[in-house]
């Protein structure tokens, strides 16, 4: 609407006074010239001036103003002028500015009219152009462009997104007629849909509305194509008019979100996962058949909080109660497995289900929903599982039953044996033949202990019981009482033993005992598979802040790809090169194990078949060589040089040939012994007699070594020796518990048992 211009008639009263007295003053200065002549005339000029930029009302009352001072100043008694003609001329005078002040009013009111209709105009021009604005802003977030069609010219006109939609630009590129569109902005198959529907349109009146593909710029996109048609004054259909829609995010939406329930629904049917939606609080319940089979209902079912419920196993339904609460309260996901009960044949299901609540902007829980899911099938083979661990577990304890009897047994009978060779084969009085026989009866009974070792050992490997006993050690004293220790066997096939010590740190912590076994298979390998007339080469050296022991022999080597297998267990090396050699095959398997529960590593090289092999140990953590001076573990087989004085000893065995021979070796040492075969003689013997020592074998016929040794300590203050054919470290702890001051593993030197005596002797 124009804004209504605002009138103002006294506005210019000012000016209109101001100009009709200039013009009186004008023409008191022109009297001189004119005389008592047409003293209105130019009074007239001003009143006309007034009317034209005054309103009426301002120019009357100036015209009467200048009226009267004019009168005044040339009608006046002595003016000299004719009265008569004075009132006529003021008359006519008066009467055309009148005249002048309508014309100038109806002037003033013709321009208002024209300023409102301009204004009028512009506003109703400002607001189209506005309403053009806003159109096209909404088509371009909309994406939709408008379009008309002249039948009669056949001219099709669009708006500038309907150009931007087909990659055109307004200001330089023509719109094409509809037939050129062909090819151009529609594929052949769709332009003839869309030529269909316009040409029904234009016969029949009416509209259409398309889905279709387009080409912009070259690009494939989607459209939604409407049109009508439009109607002359007769009905007649004289164009159409439409709009073309971009809708190819829309598509490509609907593209995404169909693949995504086409996946949805995939992983719903393979993995049989239901889903259930609930309004809060909780009233009839919405599942989908596959919850519903889940809880063995029928497609059809109407379900209630009440039912779901009732299906439920009764044991499970308090805690699932709790859980859904919890959810609810907290806002914490619900996570739940519980068991479903088919009504008829009592048969159950395992289900999960996981959900979690919707809640409205003031915190109320609106809503409850979520997802089951089978998992009977995994519960079945859980509980599998767990039974199959068990019968393992069960398996496992039965065979680590059997080796340790299976051991003790093994080990029992080779106790006299080896301690009758080990006293006899430096006995001066036997011929150097026949204590050539011991020695070699000596150390093949060590090597069967050996082997029985390396079997406990590799059980501790596989089940991951293997531990170590860390103390500061000398890795080159270690090294050189072990080629001590297998000279015999080198010297039997002429082989040299070069010991090329050169590290300057060879001190760490680790379990000695367990690093020179680990040397002892090494050296032990490179004698055994080497020819007669060899050398065997260890060498030390430093490696940064590891030590590096390298084992070298000249013997048969290794075929290439072995490095690796070599140190699993019962492999032999190169067999196709050598007649199986003695042994299981165990000892770089445990040697590798050590290695590595001391943070170090083990590895073997060749050149090839016939050219030997080197075994490389690096460990990490050494010290300076002066820094440390170890001797050598126990178990090195060297009797004590400390004097023992004579002792009351009670030995116990049940194994008749060993409790002679550990008695008559007893003996010889100057020692009072007493031995027994059971618990019971035992017992009766210290009851009977006073003893400074007991020496007891852990599985008798009446009873354990255990048991009569926490009897004896109880009762008489004994302290004891366990020695046994069970070498377990529970064996070993086990005994320490008792009250035995060592635990000794058959076939034992007598050496050991001299040193074990010695600690009892001198109290440790």
């Amino acid at each position: 609407m124009p804004r209504p211009r605002v009138h103002a008639p006294w506005k210019f009263l000012g000016v209109a006074l101001f100009v009709v007295l200039a013009s009186v003053v004008i023409r008191v200065l022109l009297h001189p010239w004119l005389g008592g002549r047409l003293p209105f005339l130019i009074l007239l000029a001003g009143v006309a001036v007034a009317a034209r930029f005054c309103r009426w009302q301002a120019a009357l009352v100036a015209s009467l103003t200048g009226f009267v001072v004019t009168a005044l100043l040339y009608v006046s008694a002595d003016s000299g002028i004719d009265h008569g003609r004075a009132s006529l001329s003021m008359i006519f005078a008066g009467s055309v500015a009148v005249i002048i002040i309508i014309l100038g009013e109806r002037f003033h009111r013709w321009r208002d009219k024209l300023e409102a209709e301009l204004e009028e105009r512009r506003e109703r021009e400002h607001s189209l152009m506005e309403q053009a604005r806003l159109l096209r802003e909404a088509q371009h977030l909309s994406h939709i462009g408008s379009w008309d069609w002249d039948a009669s010219t056949d001219v099709t006109r669009g708006s500038d997104e309907l150009y931007r939609i087909y990659g055109l630009d307004p200001a330089r590129d023509p719109m094409p007629a509809f037939k050129d569109q062909r090819g151009v902005f529609y594929p052949e198959e769709v332009w003839v849909r869309l030529n269909e529907a316009v040409q029904n349109a234009v016969k029949t009146g009416t509209g259409y509305q398309l889905e279709i593909e387009a080409f912009c710029a070259g690009k494939k996109i989607w459209v939604t194509a409407r049109g009508e048609a439009v109607k002359g004054d007769h009905g007649r259909v004289i164009g159409l008019r439409g709009t073309v829609q971009d809708i190819t995010e829309y598509k490509r939406a609907e593209e995404a979100l169909h693949l995504s329930t086409q996946r949805t629904e995939l992983v719903k049917d393979v993995a049989e996962v239901g889903y259930w939606f609930c309004d809060l609080p909780f009233d009839e319940l919405e599942w989908d058949t596959v919850v519903k089979e889940h809880f063995w209902l029928p497609a059809d079912a109407r379900v209630n909080i009440d039912l779901f419920y009732s299906i439920m196993h009764p044991d499970d339904r308090e805690r699932v109660r709790v859980s859904i609460e919890h959810s609810i309260a907290h806002k914490t996901r619900y996570d739940v497995e519980y068991r479903t009960v088919s009504p008829k044949r009592g048969e159950v299901k395992w289900i999960r289900a996981v959900g979690r609540t919707f809640y409205a902007e003031d915190g109320t829980a609106i809503r409850f929903d979520g997802a089951t899911f089978d998992i009977t099938a995994s519960k079945k083979a859980e509980a599998s599982l767990k039974e199959s661990e068990a019968a393992a577990r069960t398996a496992s304890a039965a065979k680590d039953a059997f080796i340790a009897q299976l051991s003790h047994e093994l080990r029992t009978p080779l106790t006299p044996v080896l301690m009758t060779a080990a006293e006899l084969k430096d006995d001066p009085t036997l011929p150097p033949e026949v204590r050539q026989q011991l020695r070699m009866i000596e150390r093949n009974i060590s090597l069967e202990a050996r082997l029985i070792d390396d079997l406990l050992d590799i059980t501790r490997i596989t089940r991951g019981k293997l531990s170590l006993r860390s103390e500061p050690c000398d890795v080159h004293s270690l090294l050189r009482h072990v080629a001590e220790m297998v000279r015999d066997e080198a010297r039997e096939k002429r082989i040299e033993i070069c010991l090329d010590l050169r590290a300057s740190k060879a001190c760490l912590a680790g379990d000695p005992t367990r690093l020179q076994q680990v040397f002892w298979n090494l050296l032990l390998n490179g004698i055994k598979f080497s020819p007669a007339g060899r050398r065997i080469q260890v060498r030390t050296s430093d490696n940064h802040d590891e030590l590096c022991i390298e084992v070298e022999d000249e013997g048969i080597g290794l075929e290439p790809g072995m490095e690796a297998s070599i140190f699993e267990p019962f492999e032999q090396g190169p067999i196709s090169l050598e007649p199986r050699s003695p042994g299981l095959g165990l000892g770089l398997a445990i040697a590798k194990a050590v290695i590595t529960l001391h943070g170090g590593c083990i590895s073997a090289s060749s050149a090839g078949p016939g050219k030997g092999a080197r075994f490389t140990v690096v460990l990490s953590g050494v010290v300076q060589s002066a820094a440390l001076s170890e001797a050598p573990p126990e178990d090195l087989g060297q009797p004590s040089s400390d004097g023992l004085i004579a002792m009351r000893l009670l030995v116990v065995e049940d194994h008749d040939p060993t409790l002679q021979v550990l008695c008559r070796l007893l003996k010889r040492e100057g020692h009072s012994v007493v031995g027994v075969g059971t618990k019971a003689d035992a017992v009766a013997q210290a009851g009977e007699a006073e003893f400074d020592a007991v020496l007891s074998d852990l599985g008798l016929p009446d009873g354990t070594g255990h048991e009569l040794m926490d009897l004896l300590r109880e009762r008489h203050g004994l302290r004891g020796i366990a020695f046994s054919g069970f070498g377990t470290e529970l064996d070993m702890q086990n005994s320490l518990k008792a009250g035995f001051v060592a635990h000794l593993i058959k076939p034992a030197q007598f050496s050991e048992i001299r040193r074990a005596l010695q600690l009892i002797h001198t109290g440790a």
